[in-house]
């Protein structure tokens, strides 16, 4: 059901009557594929139960979830940002050439601010306000992005190792949980309430759900649509400078190929690929599906790339599980 098949301007100005998770149900393939995962694995990997794996499970996932979480509020405006997986690692390189002249704190804050600037500057005013294919820009977004960080790094990894800062960040500890999965946790539960609770968030689904509806109703749709993109590189530029803080080194090539894995996550856990339906709650439950399938790959002994393979069908199947889903809404 869109705004306009069943509700008049004013009503699409306050977004659908039930932006958060409307039941259960909506999870239901999702959560009986996670269980039925954890239940083989549990059986036939005796590590996988243990407080360690878990722990091992959620650090290497953070920078996933944060990347997850911005792509949702794209998505739920209808649109796709595949320039993330760039964005991640011209953010890491930016850190990188600031930490010669600037404290270790003060390079990570200017390197996500770079992040969310160039993300306004390029996606959010090219869709936003002019109006351009999402796909074409974020494409010729992520080359260019890509393009700059390797000519900056000279196309070579580089070592953030003697930074004590971002060495503790990325492997530091507070009663038992990193420092990482902390920082995703936080944004997670941020923007869950952002989407849930504000205005903000109810004019994301209302552009989703009809652009031209949420127009009449007074909403700015191209400040939306800005705003969206901008937050999505924000937090890309964020899961770089955490991804670089992990492996003590910031690499062009860092987050390349995640902005598939983050789009099958957040099209698994339910959010349309259409716009105006899905929630932050669906994306977690993606990202840990991932999450958990990768960490039982590991834990088989198969080799890494198979994780890819499955990561590839998941995304295809979520698709098109999404257009049975739509097609059914409508009829």
């Amino acid at each position: 059901m869109t705004v306009s098949e069943k509700a008049p301007p004013r009503e699409a100005a306050r977004g659908p009557r039930r932006p958060v998770p409307e039941s259960v149900a909506q999870y239901t393939g999702v959560l009986a594929v996670l269980g039925l995962l954890v239940v083989v694995l549990a059986v036939t990997q005796e590590q996988f139960l243990s407080p360690a794996n878990f722990a091992n499970i959620a650090e290497t996932n953070s920078v996933l979830l944060l990347v997850s979480v911005g792509l949702t509020f794209v998505l739920l405006t209808g649109g796709i940002d595949l320039s993330v997986g760039a964005m991640m690692g011209f953010s890491a390189i930016i850190c990188w050439k600031l930490l010669g002249p600037l404290p270790a704190p003060a390079a990570l804050l200017l390197a996500v601010l770079a992040a969310l600037v160039v993300g306004a500057l390029t996606n959010g005013l090219l869709i936003g306000v002019s109006g351009l294919s999402f796909l074409v820009v974020t494409i010729g977004t992520s080359s260019l992005l890509h393009g700059l960080a390797q000519i900056w790094s000279s196309g070579q990894s580089q070592s953030v190792y003697e930074h004590g800062f971002l060495v503790t960040l990325g492997s530091g500890r507070i009663a038992g949980i990193p420092y990482t999965v902390l920082i995703a946790a936080g944004v997670f539960v941020a923007a869950l309430l952002v989407l849930r609770y504000t205005g903000f968030g109810r004019m994301v689904y209302a552009v989703g759900g009809n652009p031209e509806a949420a127009r009449l109703a007074g909403i700015n749709v191209a400040g939306i649509r800005v705003a969206v993109y901008t937050l999505c590189a924000a937090l890309a530029g964020l899961a770089g400078v955490v991804a670089a803080s992990r492996t003590t080194s910031a690499s062009p090539d860092t987050g390349i190929g995640l902005e598939l894995t983050a789009g099958a996550a957040v099209l698994l856990g339910g959010t349309s690929f259409m716009g105006g339906r899905g929630s932050l709650l669906g994306t977690l439950l993606g990202v840990m599906f991932l999450g958990v399938l990768q960490n039982g790959v590991t834990l088989a002994g198969v080799s890494p790339f198979w994780s890819n393979v499955v990561s590839g069908v998941v995304l295809v199947v979520a698709i098109g599980l999404d257009r049975i889903r739509t097609g059914k809404a409508m009829t």
